[in-house]
């Protein structure tokens, strides 16, 4: 028999422990979280052309504009128009355009109906499949229908030629219907505009440049995945031209559904209530590797991704060449910032941005740059960026610009931030002077913005060794100007001066927070994709990190074999032994949570089967979602965590395959967590006699416990295919009862291959 002793409290859980991490990936946004079903929705899509492994440096990483991509056309031509396009390194560059855009960012497609169509005998047509994952699947209708359902289809269409009828609707992949069909009639000059009754059902609305805004509702008549079809039909003799821009084709119940602020990308339900049912604690976005780009001209600019969606540039994605066709992958940013931080609000959870410090991406095979950290574009573009995002999440609409976009956009009050990353998995010498220079900016603007630094790719300690070591200096320093840990409850700290120094005329002490919302000075982010036996290994990492101020971000893990070398195949992928290891491994995590300030799981989003990374927390097809194996372990800790974390030993002769933390709220409840990675189950005697007695105080009755067990063997695992819903599992076990006697042991058989979680209260 195994004792396992709660004791007393011991520090502070963070508040912010459990978040989740969203990026771009696996067709994440895109054919994910995105509402809008339509594939290259806007004509404007921008593509990775890539040139292979044998090839190095920019030449292998180049964007290919390819404005008509997953279009198909039937009777008529199409021609791409626009301002601009992007070249092949992903800038913006000009072109001719023959009328205006609806946005000057902004491509459309000019229709052109060829002599014979448009008529019944004879169809003018266009069509799109949806976001099917591409590769032996390229050929597949993507977008799901579901009887009853309504769908929200909206465009901008230009007659330029001719009056245009156009008829909407979806149809399964043999030309049958899915939904009803909707027309429209519009007609170039505004005398042609009367429709007569029955002509059109959709609701059309004239804009300026002659285009029309086009809105209608779809009903489902049937369950299969079907694709949009829009007929150009034909009406009198004459050429029918016309430009057409901005489709899209939503389920009608999306997220936010009837909040005003809500007003331009739309999100997936499902996905989202997914997300939410983690409790996430924050939310950082948009990368990851997105961040910085694999070239310059790649990296994200958040910029580029607010305001109308007309407005937002695309970018082509670097994650395309782990797609299954190495490179149809394009960042619409209909989920752009603004998006983000309505989500983040929405789920309770606080933002965490994390933006270009200046260098692409440094992971092998990239083709990694550094800006000139003397240069005007690191000052006036990197550096400036930061400055501006907080002025757009939290600046006040009547004084600053950025946040009076946010207002228009439909937010006027501010979102919170009080955090941000400075790139991602960056390191050396030259980032940690581009991470100061940014710190600084940021912190003479708000001392209180707490700033994430990388550690690079590799959770070792030499590859992390500068990193660490700078940090560490950071917060002595504050602590030293301080009196004592910068920004801890109760401490006197230095207050910045005009000039974005700090108290002692020490400028450089302002690369450290001030009054942070963790309490700490700098925060580190270390990453991990190592095997299940590494994270095992790795659950007392914490123990012996100092107290020093510079707290820890777990920001991107998964038990995925990556580092290890093992083989990345689905069959293998989130299985339930790598969920435990990293059940193991967050037991560490909350028993140092004063120094662990924030974990994230990555990636968070894979779409079937157009994913580059097999272990995935959550899976979904175009109907339906797989929260995997690991999504249930860290639903398990989110949601069962509290703010003080305990005293928890294990006796002497416990064997080497258990884990335990304890945390809880002082006086109402206890949360303790047993991971037995083993094969046998192990006999345990838990006493959580000292303060038990007062959990029970409240209504002078012994506490109710409840155990909720997750058990399978090492092999099972959830998986999903393009079609149907998710098979397989493992088990999930609960029992409820009251305590006889507030000073009872209590006895366990903890399960082989388990994850329990005992709560008191």
């Amino acid at each position: 028999m195994v004792t396992v002793t709660v004791g007393m409290p011991t520090h502070q859980v963070s508040d912010r422990l459990y978040g989740v991490f969203f990026e771009d990936i696996n067709l994440g946004a895109d054919g994910g979280l995105n509402a809008n079903m339509v594939n290259n929705y806007s004509f404007d899509g921008v593509y990775l052309d890539h040139h292979g492994l044998r090839v190095r440096g920019s030449q292998r990483w180049r964007a290919q504009s390819d404005p008509l991509r997953f279009w198909s056309f039937e009777g008529l031509s199409a021609v791409s128009c626009g301002m601009e396009r992007r070249d092949g390194h992903g800038r913006p560059t000009p072109t001719d355009c023959p009328e205006p855009p609806v946005h000057p960012h902004s491509r459309y497609a000019r229709l052109s109906v060829h002599d014979g169509h448009g008529v019944d005998s004879a169809p003018a047509r266009l069509e799109n499949l949806g976001y099917n994952g591409g590769g032996a699947n390229v050929h597949a209708c993507a977008m799901s229908v579901a009887v009853g359902h309504e769908y929200e289809f909206s465009a901008y269409l230009r007659p330029v030629a001719g009056a245009c009828e156009m008829r909407v609707s979806v149809v399964d992949r043999y030309g049958l219907p899915l939904t009803d069909a909707v027309s429209f009639r519009c007609a170039a000059r505004p005398e042609d505009d009367a429709v007569t009754p029955g002509e059109a059902d959709g609701r059309v609305r004239r804009e300026s440049d002659g285009w029309f805004a086009l809105a209608a509702v779809l009903q489902g008549r049937g369950n299969e995945y079907g694709k949009l079809r829009i007929d150009l039909i034909r009406r009198d003799a004459g050429p029918i031209v016309c430009d057409l821009d901005c489709v899209t084709l939503m389920d009608a119940d999306h997220w936010g559904k009837g909040d005003p602020k809500w007003r331009f990308g739309k999100l997936r339900r499902d996905l989202v209530e997914t997300i939410a049912a983690l409790r996430p604690a924050f939310i950082r976005f948009p990368g990851g590797c997105i961040v910085e780009g694999v070239t310059p001209g790649n990296e994200y600019q958040w910029k580029d991704t607010i305001g109308t969606l007309p407005a937002r540039r695309q970018q082509y994605s670097m994650w395309g060449f782990r797609t299954p066709d190495g490179s149809s992958y394009s960042q619409s940013y209909q989920i752009g910032f603004y998006e983000y931080f309505c989500l983040c609000e929405d789920l309770n959870a606080k933002p965490l941005p994390t933006l270009f410090a200046g260098i692409t991406c440094q992971s092998p095979y990239r083709d990694p740059k550094h800006i000139g950290i003397d240069s005007p574009y690191f000052q006036d573009v990197v550096v400036q960026d930061c400055l501006d995002l907080i002025d757009f999440a939290n600046g006040d609409p009547e004084t600053n610009e950025w946040a009076r976009i946010r207002a228009e956009m439909g937010h006027p009050e501010p979102f919170g931030l009080d955090m941000i990353g400075i790139g991602n998995e960056n390191y050396g010498a030259d980032y940690v002077a581009k991470y100061d220079a940014i710190a600084r900016a940021v912190h003479a603007k708000d001392p209180s913005i707490l700033c994430v630094m990388s550690a690079g790719l590799f959770p070792f300690a030499l590859p992390m060794r500068r990193t660490w070591e700078h940090a560490r200096s950071v917060a002595r320093v504050a602590s030293a100007i301080g009196g004592s840990r910068s920004g801890s409850a109760g401490d006197a700290a230095p207050a910045a001066d005009g000039d974005g120094g700090a108290l002692g005329d020490k400028p450089e002490t302002i690369v450290a927070a001030v009054g942070s919302a963790t309490g700490d000075a700098i925060i580190v982010d270390e990453h991990s994709y190592h095997s299940p036996d590494w994270f095992i290994a790795q659950a007392h990492r914490f123990d012996d990190y100092p107290r020093c101020g510079a707290g820890v971000y777990f920001g991107e893990y998964s038990a995925n074999g990556y580092f290890a070398g093992q083989p990345q195949r689905y069959d293998t992928a989130c299985r339930w032994r790598s969920a435990l290891a990293e059940a193991a491994f967050l037991t560490g995590c909350e028993r140092n949570s004063d120094v662990v300030r924030m974990t994230s799981y990555a990636p968070l989003l894979a779409h079937i089967p157009g994913k580059g990374w097999e272990q995935n927390l959550i899976e979904f097809n175009p109907a339906h979602v797989n929260p995997t194996v690991n999504y249930e372990v860290q639903r398990l800790f989110a949601t069962n965590v509290g703010s003080m974390a305990y005293e928890c030993s294990v006796s002497p002769e416990a064997p080497r395959q258990l884990f335990v933390s304890a945390t809880g709220d002082e006086g109402s409840r206890r949360y303790v967590k047993l991971v037995n990675v083993g094969g046998s189950s192990v006999q345990v005697a838990l006493d959580v006699s000292l303060g038990l007695r007062a959990l029970g105080a409240a209504d002078g009755k012994p506490p109710v416990m409840r155990i909720e067990t997750l058990h399978g063997r090492p092999e099972d695992k959830r998986s999903l295919a393009y079609t149907g819903t998710a098979q397989g599992g493992i088990r999930h076990e609960t029992s409820e009862y009251r305590l006889s006697s507030s000073a009872a042991h209590v006895a366990l058989a903890v399960k082989p291959y388990s994850v329990t979680v005992v709560t008191m209260g």
